[in-house]
């Protein structure tokens, strides 16, 4: 179980989830950073999954992105008190926003008491820094952490 925390901490990503012939890195910075990545094979296989799901069918690129938040924050030794995400979906904020706090709420056992927002965080934010850092030397790196089709399933039931 996750601590809860008094911090914040912007979270971004690097390469969309929609585009299959690249990884997609997800990473949070300030207090406390980490970083997961997910293959483009993976997501490939994911997309496959993920065709006969109950989630609409414009809705499933933020919830992705939701849960691979998720698993970024299950890294971290203490939740943060407020989560500040880049805008990636536009339109799409409160999918983002509904699926993630279900997320922490379930893994809390309903005690998690923070803030989501989304908002532009910009190029200079230590999240989107980190995050272009590990899509651009990803191989390279030997800290990052590996997400699978299996992990995203897992959370998707």
């Amino acid at each position: 179980m996750i601590i809860y925390g008094s911090m914040a901490i912007e979270i971004d990503q690097s390469g969309k989830i929609e585009q299959l012939d690249t990884t997609t890195v997800v990473a949070c910075a300030n207090d406390v950073s980490s970083v997961i990545c997910i293959k483009a094979s993976e997501k490939r296989l994911l997309f496959v999954r993920l065709h006969t799901s109950l989630v609409k069918k414009t809705d499933r690129l933020a919830v992705i992105f939701a849960v691979l938040v998720f698993l970024l924050l299950r890294t971290l030794k203490k939740l943060p008190s407020t989560i500040v995400l880049d805008e990636e979906y536009t339109g799409k904020d409160a999918t983002v926003c509904e699926t993630l706090e279900k997320l922490l709420l379930r893994h809390q056992k309903g005690k998690w008491n923070g803030s989501i927002r989304v908002q532009q965080i910009g190029k200079h934010s230590p999240a989107h820094l980190l995050a272009w850092d590990y899509h651009r030397k990803g191989k390279k790196r030997k800290d990052i952490v590996k997400v699978s089709v299996a992990d995203i399933m897992r959370l998707w039931q």
